[in-house]
């Protein structure tokens, strides 16, 4: 069966993300409306440039256009054959390239509305590359010390890298590219937190690991609680805690749930980015959660804030503390918010004070 070829961006003068399903050969693009793919934009040229098929490639020409043709963010002399999830460029009008087949939305007709919003800069390029990491597992985790107050190391947070030179390195970057496509989000949090518990296990077995989320992965909790039984089962005896983004407890009842599935697998419940947004310490009382981290906007910079904000957190931990949950501070880098930290006598502290993130998982206590 011969390929379907799909063109999304932001088309209409509502500026609303749409998809053009590619029909017949040559789809024409350019500024003229009886063209297959028309562009009403004085930057695009009449007849700009046009996709054809080729033994069941999808090809683009470039017609002669005053402004360019772009693929990928590189000048088009010519023609080239185009992959799922590359971004073109009329001028500076840009649509991505999508494979049917790999797009739950698509229904009949010439064009589909997905959704109205704020048009975009950029529709991040490497779709094609994301989906070659998430097949070969290319993950390179590193991981951040968190110690108790003396600096006894306590545990590490997992924080997932890509291996592909490709890519970027950073899950921000990764995320980009992921967040563009239905799915792909969770998908790659689950394979960073996985590969960062194998990873971790590997270099020490009985060390703790706190393992992160993706906001996508609270639209399915069954398949988040099922990731992390198929953790337990293959690594039984390895202590774990699982974070989830403290945006997330309102809905008291469902992190119930969660918190109760969790204990019951033997794995520690962590709010993170406390503070970031609202703090929601009323909610926690009513969830068994382990671990709260105070955000580093709390911390950073702590000992020369006002004396009222060195009082709020030192309040919101002793809070924290009083409901029976360890309470810690995110962030440290500095001797100063150290000390404070240990005034404020908070449980554990992560920060740049006892080690950036690292494959190396072999920790020295800098306070002897």
């Amino acid at each position: 069966m011969p390929k379907k070829w799909v063109l999304e961006g932001y088309f209409g003068q509502d500026e609303s993300l749409q998809r053009i399903q590619l029909k017949s050969f040559p789809a024409k693009v350019g500024r003229d409306p009886s063209l297959s793919v028309p562009i009403v934009r004085s930057e695009v040229s009449r007849f700009h440039a046009e996709f054809d098929e080729q033994n069941d490639q999808l090809i683009l020409r470039d017609l002669g256009s005053t402004n360019g043709t772009f693929v990928n963010h590189a000048p088009l002399n010519g023609s080239v054959s185009l992959r799922h999830g590359d971004v073109v460029h009329f001028a500076s009008y840009e649509v991505r390239v999508l494979e049917e087949s790999d797009i739950t939305a698509i229904v009949d007709g010439t064009m589909t509305i997905l959704n109205v919003m704020p048009l975009s800069n950029k529709l991040p390029t490497g779709l094609s590359e994301l989906q070659l990491l998430l097949n070969d597992r290319a993950i390179a985790a590193e991981y951040q010390p968190i110690v108790k107050l003396d600096g006894e190391l306590f545990g590490y947070e997992v924080l997932g890298r890509g291996s592909r030179d490709d890519l970027p390195r950073h899950p921000y970057e990764l995320f980009r590219i992921a967040e563009s496509m239905p799915g792909k989000d969770a998908e790659l949090s689950i394979l960073m937190r996985d590969c960062g518990v194998e990873q971790g296990y590997q270099k020490s077995p009985c060390t703790r690991l706190f393992v992160n989320t993706h906001p996508a992965e609270m639209k399915s909790i069954p398949a988040l609680l099922n990731g992390m039984r198929r953790l337990r089962e293959r690594f039984q005896d390895l202590p774990m805690v699982l974070e989830v983004h403290e945006d997330a407890i309102t809905d008291v009842h469902l992190m119930k749930n969660i918190a109760n599935e969790l204990k019951a697998m033997d794995v520690h419940l962590a709010f993170d980015d406390f503070g970031a947004g609202q703090a929601r310490l009323m909610e926690m009382v009513d969830v068994p959660v382990d671990y709260v981290k105070f955000d580093i906007a709390l911390i950073r910079g702590l000992h020369e804030a006002p004396e009222s904000k060195q009082k709020m957190v030192a309040a919101l931990a002793a809070m924290t503390k009083a409901m029976g949950i360890s309470a810690l501070a995110e962030g440290v880098e500095l001797a100063e918010e150290l000390a404070l930290c240990r005034e404020m006598n908070f449980d554990l502290i992560q920060g740049y004070f006892f080690g950036k993130p690292s494959s190396d998982m072999r920790y020295i206590n800098p306070l002897g």
